[in-house]
């Protein structure tokens, strides 16, 4: 697979994705699909849906699909960029974190630099900051609420 052959080869294997990206970027068919509109508008909202409604089926099609383009990173470094600046950003807040770590390839990690537990702990301490700043803690007695 190549930076060129791998959004024919991601509609090729999940032929909904093409429709979803004709349906959401109609305005541009007569133009290539860029590869990092369709990872970041389409792969990613279709794995993040899938884990949170627990089509482990889908899961497990898209990781597979992801790790072949880490594979190929030997053969086109700019897969290494995509996967990187697409899925690796994603991976650091990603939520449905165990199922996600089961289903992706060692490599997909590898280039990605994916620490299981890391999306969990930054979603937590996010949380833990929101739930401790001036403004909620003054909206909390402002209405009476001490959740």
């Amino acid at each position: 697979m190549t930076f060129d052959t791998a959004i024919p080869e991601l509609f090729r294997r999940l032929p909904d994705l093409a429709d979803d990206y004709q349906s959401k970027f109609h305005y541009s068919a007569t133009e290539e699909p860029l590869p990092y509109v369709i990872f970041g508008s389409i792969l990613v909202p279709t794995l993040e849906a899938a884990l949170a409604n627990g089509q482990t089926a889908k899961v497990a099609t898209i990781c597979a699909y992801l790790e072949d383009v880490a594979q190929s990173v030997r053969e086109d470094a700019r897969l290494g960029d995509l996967l990187v600046v697409e899925i690796g950003e994603w991976l650091g807040w990603a939520a449905h974190e165990d199922e996600l770590a089961r289903a992706l390839g060692e490599r997909t990690k590898q280039i990605c630099r994916y620490f299981p537990g890391l999306a969990t702990q930054r979603r937590t301490l996010r949380s833990e900051r929101d739930n401790r700043s001036v403004l909620t803690n003054l909206a909390r007695r402002f209405t009476g609420r001490s959740d």
